[in-house]
């Protein structure tokens, strides 16, 4: 935040130093509205991550909050308008010291003015912030990487059931007894009782909750690179462009499920499930029907106490059906700044409320790991577990992980009936290709992970991740338009190659007339029509009534058409093409 300080003074003392004329006045307003917005975005931003906006932030900002708990929207709403107080509080401040300072040197004073305004915004933690993204990196990486889908083949031994648990923000440093003393006793056990990963760093483009999911599944940061990432809320598929554990196993004969606790519409996990080969997908709207209390709930779904009874009796469930399967789960209760603790948990006294819950977590983790060993049909199975990603800014207990930040490391074990410790550098992207070939497969890469296993593999660094970010948006395949346009009037829906699209929506279309991007109007890519651009189609409503269709396209000399549908109807790859060439 000093540099945010920092930044602020800079506008303040240019200010100071401006003509005093109406013109001026009315300038420097706006620069400072900008500026503003600069600030809100970064302070928001900020509270969740501890370093202002990453990629979770952008990656929220187009997905949304839908499914959040109650309390994460009210502290963005408490903290903006706090911060949006503050700089409209300047403004009066402004207005009433607009006449006190006039010096003579005008001239010379207005340049200065210009350069100050220039250094608060040059040293905005928010402009940094967007440089370490890449969306400032104007050439390319040195070193190309390429994005694996991998054969599937299997090695000479048997393959195995999996169980993969994901512990909410559970990073390896909470295992450390000299820094968190008791706290996790279970998994200090199952660290020494496993194959043990010791240096997992968190991926660039994997440090949420669902990013952390899709890093580890498909080996693939998960990354908005301006219209890619906007696909999110656009069509129904979740990267689909991504081959991930779960159309591995799928096309292998695995029956996969997912339970958790939370819903399934926060940052799209349920979708994601969905798009990648799971047929049993279950969150807590899907579940609290089953609830005995239905009241024993918190604000972001399912006591974990809860979540790990339903996912025994999926294991149950599925290990009863004599074919090979996986199940993958979510803890939920070390989430957020006081977290929770469920009620099943013997009582526990940490200076720091958080540090009950991941005590309790850990607790629940060893009775659910014991229930299932004695289950009889646990033979043939493997447990993964590791964290989903390091534990965040609003983390109660982020100030004692933050004087160890050199050491932060992701979890992950595999409880496979082996014991050793693996030293060899990793990331999260490759922890799925590592899973797979523990299971029996014959994998060397997933994604752009490697099995870590395999002496000859090299994870790739996040330097290099990052130097990459741009190809990343191609696993966000768009529909082919090749068979047209569908429009179904009475459902008021729109589809591309059997995939329903969101409108009003503007399609860029490359040299083949092939989708090269879709966008849709939100806060950050505001009004479609002042972004329409040659050879483009935008999609929108018939009129006020919003009863039918629009096309408007844009052919490559810029010249517009429009085309309208009042009834259901496919519109013909052939009658889009004549229309772009109009």
């Amino acid at each position: 935040m000093f540099w945010i300080f920092f930044s602020f003074v800079f506008i303040f003392s240019s200010y100071l130093f401006l003509p005093k004329t109406r013109y001026f006045f009315v300038f420097f307003i706006f620069l400072y509205f900008i500026y503003s917005v600069f600030s809100i975005f970064f302070i928001v931003g900020n509270y969740y991550t501890g370093v202002g906006v990453d990629e979770s932030v952008i990656y929220h900002l187009f997905y949304g909050f839908d499914g959040a708990g109650v309390r994460a929207d009210l502290n963005v709403f408490y903290i903006g308008i706090i911060s949006a107080l503050f700089y409209i509080f300047f403004i009066f401040i402004f207005l009433y010291f607009w006449k006190k300072f006039n010096f003579s040197n005008k001239k010379l004073l207005k340049i200065f003015s210009f350069f100050l305004i220039f250094i608060s915004f040059f040293s905005h933690p928010l402009l940094k912030n967007f440089y370490d993204m890449g969306y400032f990196s104007f050439g390319k990486s040195k070193q190309n990487i390429s994005y694996k889908i991998p054969e599937i083949k299997k090695n000479d031994r048997e393959t195995k059931n999996l169980i993969f648990i994901y512990l909410e923000s559970f990073e390896k440093l909470y295992l450390d007894e000299n820094i968190f003393p008791g706290l996790a006793k279970n998994l200090q056990n199952l660290s020494k009782n496993s194959t043990y990963f010791e240096n997992i760093e968190q991926a660039f483009g994997t440090s949420w909750t669902i990013a952390g999911m899709v890093g580890s599944q498909c080996g693939a940061p998960l990354i908005n690179t301006g219209g890619g990432g906007n696909s999110m809320h656009g069509i129904e598929d979740f990267l689909p462009g991504a081959f991930c554990m779960g159309d591995f196993l799928n096309k292998s004969g695995y029956e996969l499920s997912y339970v958790g606790g939370a819903d399934l519409s926060f940052a799209g996990k349920g979708n994601f499930y969905k798009t990648h080969g799971f047929q049993n997908i279950f969150g807590k709207n899907e579940l609290k029907n089953r609830l005995i209390d239905k009241n024993y709930q918190n604000d972001w779904g399912l006591f974990d106490d809860t979540t790990f009874e339903f996912v025994f009796e999926e294991f149950d469930r599925l290990s009863s059906l004599g074919k090979n399967f996986g199940l993958f789960t979510l803890s939920l209760d070390t989430h957020g700044n006081d977290s929770f603790v469920s009620k099943s948990c013997p009582k526990t006294n940490f200076d720091k409320k958080i540090l009950n819950s991941y005590a309790c977590s850990d607790f629940l983790l060893g009775r659910f790991l014991e229930k299932l060993k004695k289950h009889k049909n646990f033979e043939n199975t493997i447990i993964v577990i590791a964290s989903d990603h390091y534990a965040m800014k609003q983390n109660e207990s982020s100030s004692i992980l933050e004087k160890y930040s050199k050491d932060r490391k992701n979890l992950f074990l595999i409880i496979n009936g082996e014991t050793k410790n693996i030293s060899k550098n990793g990331t999260t992207l490759d922890i799925g290709a590592t899973v797979l070939g523990e299971m029996g497969f014959e994998i060397s890469k997933l994604g752009f992970g490697v099995n870590l296993l395999k002496d000859e593999e090299k994870s790739i660094d996040n330097f290099t991740l990052r130097e990459n970010k741009k190809s990343f948006e191609e696993l966000w395949n768009f529909p082919s338009i090749k068979n047209g346009i569908d429009f179904d009037l009475d459902k008021l829906k729109v589809s591309i190659d059997g995939k329903n699209i969101g409108y009003p929506a503007l399609i860029y279309l490359d040299l083949k007339n092939e989708i090269q991007k879709i966008l849709w109007e939100d806060p950050v890519n505001g009004a479609l029509l002042d972004k329409v651009k040659k050879n483009s189609i935008y999609l929108g409503y018939y009129g006020k009534s919003k009863k039918g269709f629009c096309l408007n396209f844009f052919n490559i000399s810029g010249k517009k058409n429009e085309k309208c549908f009042l009834n259901s109807q496919n519109f013909s790859y052939e009658n889009i093409l004549k229309e772009l060439k109009k």
